[in-house]
């Protein structure tokens, strides 16, 4: 009877558990693949106010800007890093270079069930020959954003954009970088200028240092600056090692320096190469533990090949011919 009766309890106690993961996911599901933070109110000067702009009509523009530099932030990364949906050890988050773990979702649940402030309010002034943007959140940090003007005019529009940059600076910053990352690298050539300032800014205040840490090892990547890519990847594992993202960066960065020493004629490679091989090795199958590296089987074959493992080599490009 009473065994019976724990087996009845323990029932009970999982489904329970799965329904409170399953409203936890969708929760931080939602808020992570579309922030919007919650902006309350902007007092505007009455000259603004004469381009048809009234307080409520600028909140929701600059609502709506949150909102399309959320979407900005994960367009293509489908192709960088596909995803297979939510899933309880993991929230699949698509923001490049980023993986939200269960740490990362109470944050958002904390701040979805008010148990922090995330709410907004700020000014638009005339200072000099420019407009300032000031949002603050309510009891907390505050930022400033300065749009030039002419005669007393402004590109409504820029004003706008400079408010929605803010205000998701304050609350998602990590979609703000990644934003930001999509359109310096569809522009060539870039420094990333834009990108790597939110990043700092991130690091510099403790915010979501993995992320940060680990979208700089891509920036620093993407610019071919080795010893910084790889600072950064390595920092980003150290804060969190059960993500993969920085894993497979990582390990792709060994790969791109293992390339330089591949001799496409000959075959095989130098010894520097198949040392860098062997550590993106290293690297990704770590990372596969947690996620299929589609878009790494080509190159992790290449490495298998030159370290005279073939056999491997052939089952990778076999992974690789069934995700296709």
């Amino acid at each position: 009877m009473l065994s019976r009766l724990a087996d009845a309890i323990k029932n009970v106690a999982v489904i329970v558990s799965f329904f409170i993961a399953l409203a936890l996911m969708l929760v931080v599901g939602t808020h992570v693949i579309w922030p919007r933070p919650t902006i309350e109110s902007v007092s505007l000067p009455s000259y603004v106010q004469k381009w048809g702009y009234t307080p409520d009509a600028f909140v929701q523009k600059v609502s709506d800007g949150t909102h399309q530099i959320a979407l900005n932030a994960k367009r293509d990364f489908d192709e960088a890093y596909p995803r297979r949906g939510i899933d309880i050890e993991t929230i699949k988050a698509k923001i490049p270079g980023s993986d939200f773990t269960t740490r990362s979702a109470a944050q958002f649940i904390s701040e979805s069930l008010g148990l922090t402030s995330g709410r907004i309010t700020g000014v638009v002034t005339k200072v000099n020959n420019a407009f300032e943007v000031s949002l603050r959140i309510i009891g907390g940090e505050h930022l400033v954003a300065k749009v030039p003007s002419i005669n007393d005019s402004a590109d409504d529009e820029a004003i706008v954009k400079a408010g929605s940059e803010l205000a998701i600076q304050l609350t998602y910053p990590y979609a703000l970088a990644a934003s930001l990352y999509n359109d310096e690298r569809a522009a060539r050539p870039t420094d990333f200028v834009r990108t790597i300032g939110i990043l700092d800014y991130m690091i510099n205040g403790g915010k979501e240092l993995y992320y940060a840490h680990n979208l700089k090892c891509n920036v620093f990547v993407r610019l071919y600056k080795i010893d910084l890519a790889k600072k950064e990847c390595e920092e980003a594992i150290k804060i969190d090692p059960a993500n993969w993202p920085a894993q497979a960066n990582l390990g792709y960065l060994y790969y791109s320096l293992a390339q330089k020493g591949f001799n496409p004629v000959a075959g095989g490679a130098s010894a520097e190469a198949q040392a860098n091989c062997q550590k993106a090795l290293e690297q990704f199958v770590k990372a596969e533990r947690s996620h299929h590296l589609n878009f790494l089987y080509d190159g992790w074959a290449r490495c298998l090949d030159v370290l005279g493992r073939p056999d491997e080599a052939s089952q990778i490009r076999l992974r690789l011919n069934k995700s296709s």
